[in-house]
């Protein structure tokens, strides 16, 4: 079957418990017209597991001879048998009659051990719809599982009093709450802890009139403007997105953004690069992504790597720049406008 599409709008609703922690609350809203649509069949399941094999042979009693065969027996018989007493043979019946085998049955052995059967586990779960019944083990020790269906729910229940996340019985109190840290599941433990959120604090944005001015010169570097990130209770680096336009006037040489940490000499964080374009007023719209250099050496990080990082307490600042790369001579130009630029960083926690 086709999927079927139709349109739908997601309510979104931000709101803090009673510890201050964020909570986001999303809502799929359709129209009646759109609610009432049959959904589509899924795709088959897997084959299920094999079945158990069938008794070949099943004894169901003695008869005198052959005449006491029983009568009215069809194919849900097949492989019943008697033991004869006449002649100490079988009869097994096939559906298609009788067949007598002579002296089949040896002598009857010792009387075995009484059967105990021992209930071990009982599950009854809400996704559960049939009754089940399973014997495990070989006589005299068995063992029987039993699967108990759901019955119908019951009425809702009262609400219960509000209490603290971090006393729940599924919370890992290892690690505590971090700053601006969110709620997640841990599979190896199966229980909720708190973690660093995934681009840590923020974001901070800045967008056209918090940049300088417009500027182009026969120079190696021109500033777009230094932003501040303020201080943070912990050691954090900076993870920084952003799209502007920069300048170059000739081919051999480009226009390479950086976002360098702290000085116009810091580390980089972010980069895009404007090739020439050979014509004066061109501007290039540029997009800004992270990336970690000491000068034009990329850097490979280990998780306890300090590189590029702001200590705990302390603002950081972001420095913009166009700078000039390639073999130009000194008087091409390179230049920066406010015109459409945006910058968004994020404090992410490094220890």
């Amino acid at each position: 079957m086709a999927d079927i599409n139709f349109a739908a709008r997601l309510r979104a609703d931000r709101q803090t418990d009673i510890d201050g922690l964020p909570l986001l609350t999303v809502r799929v809203e359709l129209a009646p017209e759109v609610a009432d649509l049959p959904l589509p069949g899924g795709p088959a399941g897997i084959a299920g597991v094999r079945g158990r094999p069938r008794t070949s042979f099943r004894k169901m009693g003695v008869l005198a001879d052959s005449a006491a065969r029983p009568t009215g027996l069809g194919p849900q018989d097949r492989g019943k048998w008697w033991h004869r007493l006449d002649d100490n043979g079988m009869d097994v019946w096939t559906d298609a009659g009788w067949v007598h085998s002579v002296d089949a049955v040896g002598p009857a052995g010792p009387a075995a051990e009484a059967n105990s059967i021992t209930v071990t586990d009982t599950v009854n779960e809400p996704a559960l719809s049939e009754p089940a019944l399973e014997i495990v083990g070989r006589a005299a020790d068995q063992q029987l599982r039993a699967t108990v269906p759901a019955g119908l729910r019951g009425l809702a229940g009262p609400p219960g009093d509000s209490g603290t996340i971090t006393e729940a019985e599924d919370y890992e109190t290892t690690n505590g709450p971090s700053h601006g840290g969110v709620f997640a599941y841990d599979r190896a433990s199966r229980r909720f802890r708190s973690t660093p959120a995934p681009l840590g604090s923020g974001p901070w944005g800045w967008y056209h009139e918090d940049f300088l001015g417009e500027n182009v010169a026969a120079t190696s570097r021109v500033d777009g403007g230094t932003f501040t990130v303020p201080a943070q209770p912990f050691r954090w680096r900076p993870v920084v997105y952003g799209h502007m336009a920069a300048y170059s006037k000739t081919v051999s040489q480009s226009a390479e953004l950086t976002v360098r940490l702290g000085s116009a000499q810091g580390p980089i964080v972010a980069t895009g690069t404007a090739f020439g374009i050979g014509a004066p007023g061109a501007w290039m719209y540029v997009a800004l992504f992270p990336c970690l250099r000491d000068g034009t050496t990329a850097k490979a990080l280990s998780p306890s790597s300090d590189f590029a990082t702001v200590p705990a307490g302390q603002p950081g600042h972001l420095v913009v720049s166009v700078e000039r790369i390639g073999t130009g001579p000194d008087s091409d130009q390179i230049g920066f406008t406010p015109v459409g630029a945006s910058l968004v960083a994020f404090a992410e926690p490094t220890e």
